[in-house]
């Protein structure tokens, strides 16, 4: 990816304003939200590009659209603005279906549909939220933090709410059972995690347990903020379903207080955190970040102009350079594709990660072994992905820590950063890996058995 500059499939220029959100559903539909108080959606043609549906733009909002998100299964369109309400739209008609008003008539910062598809939550200048049911009834209405909340998150599971301020807290809620039980107080908290507010945050989609009790979840969450910085959380969770009486090496038994940086992390006995990387993103804000559906990637956007791509080592692999003026968000298509990144500028740019697209092209393509995999088997096994790269390993091997990682990854991890667990930030007391035999054993079965061309 880092031979080559990344193309500029289309440039979008139809908002009268800044552009505040962007979402994908699958590849090939997008929708944009901007301060012109306007909803657009876009449908990939090949030869045309993204082109306007007959419907858009969706005009119900009375003031600017701070945010938009697509349903789970891609049927229904949220759009969430300063007026204090989301608009839930019919994305085969461009029908108005639902208004859900926030309490208090509050301007609404973000919204965001639970993957399960049984909310919709969101959060306001008061630092609260409300939890929409999929009855589009109030369920759960929160104040919960002191300051604006600007970014609300979910992991793929759904089991977990992640909330954050533009005082630079962030707090995370066990919610398993979609928000049925009264919630009195976060599961884990980190107090400053980013100097002077957090302005995003995305979980990777990818889940791993930790092998030494296997019952401990381990999440990787990205932030970022006006300090200028990307942070990687691992956020370590026991869930309800197993025996929380069992003891983790992950999760201490008490309530305890620990640091990371100038940041504070408040753990429960079911949650606990530990920040495992910082990266010294952008020349200003980072507005935005956000994994691709494998967690191989996470891209950046800034008030600096710029988009960056990182890998899950935190290295750059690519900037780009095309908005005018700053840079406010982000998508990624399912396949890793395309980006689709909005500005002051008034403009969507959509960019090419192949550098093999063009306008007549079919976004259909499958571009890395993993989403070749994906095509050909319902389920890659766990087992089989680096818990850093995300990729399929081909050389397999064992550290201290009992995970099993590519070898290349983890060594270049011990080298770049004190010897210590890239998944549960311990200090390790050797950097020794030991050939993981019986799993590239399996691994290149199974590939045998996809009939893969080649594996490279």
């Amino acid at each position: 990816m880092s031979g080559s500059r990344t193309k500029i499939l289309q440039k979008i220029a139809s908002h009268g304003s800044d552009v505040t959100s962007v979402d994908f559903f699958g590849n090939s539909l997008l929708v944009s939200g901007s301060s012109d108080k306007t909803v657009r959606v876009w449908r990939w043609i090949a030869g045309s590009g993204f082109c306007q549906e007959p419907f858009s733009p969706l005009q119900g909002h009375k003031y600017g659209v701070t945010c938009v998100r697509v349903s789970p299964k891609g049927a229904v369109l949220a759009s969430a603005s300063v007026d204090g309400t989301v608009i839930l739209w019919n994305l085969a008609t461009g029908e108005e279906t639902h208004v859900l008003t926030q309490q208090g008539s509050e301007s609404i910062r973000a919204c965001v549909f639970s993957p399960n598809g049984a909310s919709i939550v969101s959060s306001d200048d008061s630092g609260s939220i409300c939890v929409w049911g999929s009855d589009k009834n109030l369920k759960r209405y929160m104040k919960i933090h002191d300051e604006a909340i600007h970014t609300i998150a979910f992991s793929s599971d759904s089991s977990i709410l992640l909330t954050a301020c533009t005082l630079g807290n962030v707090r995370f809620y066990a919610v398993e059972d979609d928000f049925e039980a009264e919630i009195s107080k976060a599961d884990c908290m980190i107090d400053a995690a980013h100097d002077m507010g957090v302005l995003s945050a995305d979980f990777c989609k990818m889940i791993h347990a930790d092998p030494t009790d296997n019952c401990s979840l381990i999440y990787t969450v990205a932030t970022c903020g006006t300090d200028h910085l990307i942070k990687i959380w691992r956020l370590f969770y026991i869930p309800a379903n197993v025996d929380r009486s069992r003891k983790s090496r992950l999760i201490p038994t008490t309530p305890q207080e620990h640091f990371a940086g100038q940041s504070t992390i408040y753990s429960t006995a079911v949650m606990n955190a530990s920040c495992v990387q910082v990266i010294a993103a952008h020349g200003s804000s980072v507005t935005c970040v956000r994994f691709n559906s494998t967690g191989t990637l996470l891209i950046s956007s800034s008030l600096d102009k710029k988009i960056k791509i990182w890998n899950q080592q935190g290295t750059c692999l690519k900037t780009l350079s095309e908005h005018t003026r700053y840079v406010n968000c982000l998508a990624v298509n399912s396949d890793s594709s395309v980006i689709a990144s909005g500005s002051n500028d008034r403009t969507v740019v959509i960019w090419d990660l192949t550098d093999n697209l063009t306008i007549d092209s079919h976004i259909t393509g499958i571009r890395s072994l993993l989403f070749t995999l994906a095509t050909k088997a319902s389920d890659i096994p766990l087992e089989f992905v680096c818990p850093i790269t995300h990729e399929i390993m081909k050389e397999p091997v064992y550290a201290e820590d009992g995970f099993t990682y590519e070898r290349a990854a983890i060594q270049e991890w011990f080298s770049r950063e004190k010897i210590v667990s890239p998944m549960t930030n311990m200090v390790l007391s050797t950097d020794e890996l030991v050939e993981n035999g019986k799993l590239k054993q399996k691994i290149d079965e199974y590939i045998k058995s996809l009939d893969l061309d080649n594996f490279e």
